[in-house]
């Protein structure tokens, strides 16, 4: 079931909800029946509701190092088409398959 994206409330400023709409994350919300509750998102307000948030952070955190692993996959992939099409152009040239063997001899392969 997809959820709406609600504004996170604070303590002073709660979001209201429905049942169908309870905030995820760190916020501070309204129950349906009033009551002012807390939708803990990080490890920090689990442990104490009064604890300062650490849901922004952790984002920030795995947005920059989801970014990090896109472009090392990135240089990977480079990597490989270049190594694939040197080796191809290697073995394809007259004296190739000395160039590799005396490739494999330096590498101790």
């Amino acid at each position: 079931m997809n959820r709406p994206t609600l504004p996170a409330g604070t303590r002073d400023n709660p979001a209201p909800t429905t049942p169908d709409t309870v905030p995820a994350g760190c916020s501070w919300f309204t129950d349906p029946d009033g009551a002012l509750c807390l939708s803990p998102g990080c490890m920090a307000r689990i442990q104490d509701p009064e604890a300062q948030c650490l849901c922004d952070t952790l984002t920030s955190r795995l947005d920059m190092l989801t970014e990090k692993l896109r472009k090392l996959e990135e240089q990977q992939r480079y990597a490989e088409t270049w190594w694939q099409t040197l080796t191809a152009v290697v073995l394809e040239h007259l004296d190739g398959r000395a160039i590799h063997n005396e490739t494999c001899t330096r590498t101790g392969r």
